[in-house]
């Protein structure tokens, strides 16, 4: 991530661009684009697959929630499944919420997946239909994932101490909310798509002015959710 230029704003900008031209051919009468909304479900598989990349494939929760939830309505889009069964499928939500309490609180502890790791120096926390607080105490924090599904997460970073200049936090907020309390002197760059959600600085202290230092990246999706940096 370091390394690489692109961005979530890259992929907005794209996506604004593109369909700005489409509208304009339409408008003129040159291309007829009525078909073309059929594929909108595709633009979220996209999205997935565009978030994936950005973070070299160490966070999975929220591209793949936006993958597979894209996948099923581009299939009822198209017909070859209907949209009653889309929504018959809500019940494994309940499973997999069900499994998950099951297995914390039986102590069962199953092997990390990619992204999900148990790193002391990283943060990896899932939220699905409740509220979850931690503390990051880590002197070589490396950054990690945060994901709220009908629920809350919030995290404490102020203990913290980066292990390198910068470090990157994924978020994805669905009917959700992240919130995450960062020192005063970090410089953050807010790297977040939202689609009737969005990112919020509201730290009351924080650096004055433009930085070429960056401390954290918060990268990530908010879908009628929110992603704030506090103090």
């Amino acid at each position: 991530m370091n390394t690489r230029q692109h961005s979530n704003q890259l992929f907005v900008g794209a996506a604004l661009v593109l369909g700005g031209l489409l509208l304009f051919l339409n408008n003129l009468n040159i291309l007829d684009i009525g078909g073309i909304w059929r594929w909108l479900p595709s633009a979220f598989i996209l999205l997935g697959i565009w978030q994936l990349y950005v973070n070299n494939f160490r966070f999975w929760t929220g591209p793949v929630i936006l993958i597979g939830g894209g996948f099923l309505f581009q299939l009822a889009a198209l017909g070859a499944l209907g949209i009653d069964s889309v929504f018959d499928l809500w019940p494994l939500v309940l499973i997999v919420i069900g499994g998950s309490i099951l297995v914390e609180r039986l102590g069962i502890e199953l092997p990390s997946l990619p992204g999900r790791s148990q790193d002391p120096d990283s943060v990896n926390i899932l939220s699905l239909f409740n509220g979850a607080e931690h503390t990051v105490e880590s002197e070589a924090f490396t950054g990690g994932e945060l994901t709220a599904i009908f629920g809350g997460v919030d995290v404490d970073m102020r203990q913290a101490t980066p292990a390198e200049q910068r470090i990157v936090i994924n978020a994805f907020a669905l009917f959700g909310g992240v919130e995450m309390k960062v020192p005063a002197e970090w410089h953050v760059r807010r790297d977040v798509i939202g689609i009737f959600g969005g990112s919020d600085d509201s730290r009351k202290q924080k650096p004055d002015g433009p930085s070429e230092q960056t401390d954290l990246v918060v990268t990530g999706f908010a879908l009628f959710g929110g992603i704030e940096i506090a103090n």
